[in-house]
């Protein structure tokens, strides 16, 4: 069996062009690849985030969005300060969540998908 080489999770979008400078210029990922239709940026190693014009894609964007994304980062203060200096707004600065050992905070993209930008102290999926 072949091993996997990574993930991308795909995003709808009405308005894609206001996610691109979102993830491209606000959060800094970067675009390795673009289409008319689709915008793929690597987050991490093997992950992406892939945008997709919802008038072209197979799925169509839902008033409320299921799905989280969440992003580990090596500082969570630093993206923090990075991201609302940019103007970006979050649910509040970072903070240890509950059990988790782990702190972090939350923003939403231009068409409410909720990103959480966290560091775990102890990386519950090894190294």
């Amino acid at each position: 069996m072949n091993s996997i080489e990574g993930m991308i999770t795909f995003t709808y979008y009405k308005d894609i062009e206001k996610a691109v400078e979102f993830y491209g210029e606000k959060l800094g990922f970067k675009m390795v690849m673009g289409r008319e239709w689709v915008k793929i940026f690597k987050v991490g190693q093997d992950s992406h985030i892939g945008l997709v014009d919802s008038e072209k894609g197979y799925l169509k964007p839902q008033e409320e969005k299921p799905v989280m994304l969440s992003v580990f980062v090596e500082n969570v203060d630093e993206w923090y300060k990075m991201l609302t200096e940019k103007g970006v707004k979050t649910n509040h600065p970072p903070q240890k969540s509950g059990d988790i050992d782990m702190r972090g905070f939350l923003t939403w993209d231009p068409e409410g998908y909720v990103i959480e930008f966290l560091t775990f102290d102890t990386k519950p999926y090894g190294e």
